[in-house]
């Protein structure tokens, strides 16, 4: 097999901002198989800098025969087009491949988005990767992923020597107090909820995780590493199913004195059925979560697929916070059949919960996501030309609400200002934990 010259890029999320908030994890964990087998690889994120002169400087420094790029959705979209322009008038025989959730958005390699690349990689890409550089000829078009046999295969990859640079002082991590990294050990997710993208990147209701023996040992690793000593795990959902792995992992970590501290993603769902299993992560060194609580109304969390609770939102919550974490929500209002009465009991639950946190988002209708696909959305998509349609991918979704709801355009704003001011707030006194 011919050794390659890989350069693996992750265009960005944003124009500026923090650039360095988020390891490229998707860019390392490929960088890592191709790596193991026989490549050379030079990885860069190229969030928050100047696409042209970073593209230009990595192209002579590495003289790449390939280049791979991450496409996601909104500013991701429009820095990955940028990308993919700018190495086309540069070098229009450099081959360009691109993964990524966008792929799984918009699959069709005639799009107009993907005007330049040689071929798409759908879902896990490190297997795909790896044979498409060793066959001859080069498939081209769309290419489907190959699930890791076993993701401790992959593990989380501290091979970049990068990594350290994306380590944030205690300060950045309320509750957790210690010089923090933003971790990912699983894919896909526990649920399905009808609003997100995974439907589409990850179908089949599929959650694989790096196990509690391999996480462990890495997690080290990334301290020796880094310097890190607080880990906030990015993934969908952090707590599997049966809480194999979760209740696994925190043994370990309380076996050793609970040396790192911890943040995780959770559903609101397991907060109300497993107090215990709460502890259980308080004593491993768990103290921040992010929950999808999207709304307090029963019948919109049931069109979302959020699942119900046992116990009132608010007590749930409360409960989880006096066991000793702090919480940090995502919210919305003007979901699709969600009335004034239901908005109102989301502003319930955040004013019965002073110490909440939330982001507050506005619903936008995703390509191939249950919710996504139904009624005139779905319709006036089907109508749309392949360059609009390519042209959504461009879209900052969370900042755009069309009239999904119920509710009055007036009355829908009024409320979404009530919401904001809240989320001003919150996040203030959220951010103020850590100083």
């Amino acid at each position: 097999m011919d050794r390659e010259r890989v350069l693996l890029a992750h265009p960005g999320i944003h124009d500026d901002g923090n650039p360095v908030a988020f390891p490229p994890w998707g860019v390392l964990c490929l960088g890592a198989a191709l790596r193991a087998a026989g490549h050379e690889v030079r990885a860069l994120d190229l969030n928050g800098a100047d696409l042209a002169a970073s593209l230009d400087a990595a192209l002579a420094d590495t003289r790449p025969t390939v280049v791979g790029l991450t496409a996601k959705q909104g500013v991701g979209a429009r820095r990955f087009r940028a990308a993919v322009d700018h190495l086309t008038a540069v070098d229009p025989d450099l081959p360009v491949v691109a993964g990524g959730p966008l792929v799984s958005t918009f699959p069709d390699p005639e799009a107009p988005i993907w005007r330049g690349v040689s071929a798409l990689f759908r879902g896990d890409g490190e297997q795909a990767l790896v044979s498409w550089l060793a066959a001859r000829p080069r498939p081209a078009g769309l290419i489907e992923g190959h699930e890791p046999p076993d993701l401790d295969e992959v593990g989380v990859p501290s091979w970049w020597p990068e990594l350290s640079d994306y380590v944030s002082p205690g300060r950045y991590w309320p509750n957790m107090g210690v010089p923090g990294l933003h971790v990912a050990s699983a894919r896909g997710c526990t649920r399905r909820c009808t609003f997100c993208y995974l439907n589409a990147q990850y179908p089949g209701a599929r959650f694989r995780y790096v196990s509690a023996p391999k996480l462990h040992v890495d997690l080290h690793t990334l301290n020796d590493v880094t310097g890190a000593r607080g880990f906030y795990f990015v993934d969908d959902c952090f707590i599997d199913a049966r809480q194999v792995r979760v209740r696994d992992f925190c043994a370990r970590q309380i076996a050793e004195g609970s040396p790192f501290r911890f943040g995780c993603d959770a559903q609101l769902t397991d907060l109300d059925r497993y107090p215990d299993l709460l502890a259980t992560m308080h004593r491993a060194g768990f103290r921040a979560l992010y929950v999808g609580v999207e709304s307090a109304a029963a019948a919109t969390r049931g069109r979302l697929a959020k699942g119900s609770l046992r116990r009132p939102p608010a007590e749930v919550l409360n409960r989880a916070m006096d066991l000793g974490f702090v919480i940090r929500a995502s919210i919305g209002i003007g979901w699709p059949g969600e009335g004034a009465a239901q908005a109102r009991e989301t502003l319930a639950l955040i004013d019965a919960v002073p110490r909440l946190a939330f982001d507050a988002y506005r619903y936008y209708p995703l390509p191939r996501t249950p919710l996504g696909e139904r009624g005139a959305v779905a319709a006036g998509r089907a109508r749309m030309s392949a360059a609009e349609l390519s042209a959504t991918a461009f879209q900052d979704y969370s900042d755009h609400n069309d009239g999904y709801s119920e509710l009055p355009r007036p009355e829908y704003e009024a409320l979404w200002s009530e919401l904001r001011v809240r989320e001003d707030a919150r996040l203030a006194a959220y951010f103020a934990l850590g100083q």
